[in-house]
């Protein structure tokens, strides 16, 4: 019993390390647009949990040398919330990472309710501009 306990402990330790995986789509879309892309071809727009996917983001951009890209954050007029809400896909703080730009997001005219990321950092912006986009692939680890 012990060494499938040990087994068990092993692999949730595996595939809580895994890394995300990210695609870039440099093909302009809406915010909206670009979402039903992500759901349909792969899990989501690109939900980014701590500081190492944003590195891991910010080299899966820069591939393509383009530093802008929308994101699965955005506001509801209440809060920001990311896209994919699963809570089990999310460890205990990482729901609330956040890599605004200084001062934080604006919400210009309660207009600016979509997140793009520009080298790593967050910004708002009118959801039906054009924009490539960053998809999260969930359905290779499933």
């Amino acid at each position: 019993f012990d060494q499938f306990l040990f087994l068990v402990d092993w692999f949730l330790t595996f595939a809580l390390s895994v890394p995300h995986q990210y695609v870039f789509v440099n093909e302009s879309m809406t915010w909206a647009e670009a979402q039903r892309y992500c759901r349909e071809k792969y899990t989501d727009l690109a939900t980014i949990e701590n500081e190492q996917q944003t590195v891991q983001l910010i080299d899966t951009v820069n591939d393509d040398s383009i530093d802008l890209a929308w994101i699965g954050l955005y506001d509801d007029l209440n809060s920001w919330k990311w896209t994919l809400e699963d809570s089990d896909f999310f460890k205990v703080g990482e729901k609330d990472f956040r890599n605004w730009y200084d001062p934080g997001p604006d919400n210009y005219g309660g207009q600016s309710l979509c997140v793009y990321m520009d080298n790593g950092i967050w910004y708002t912006t009118y959801c039906f501009n054009y924009l490539p986009f960053i998809c999260y692939d969930g359905k290779q680890f499933n």
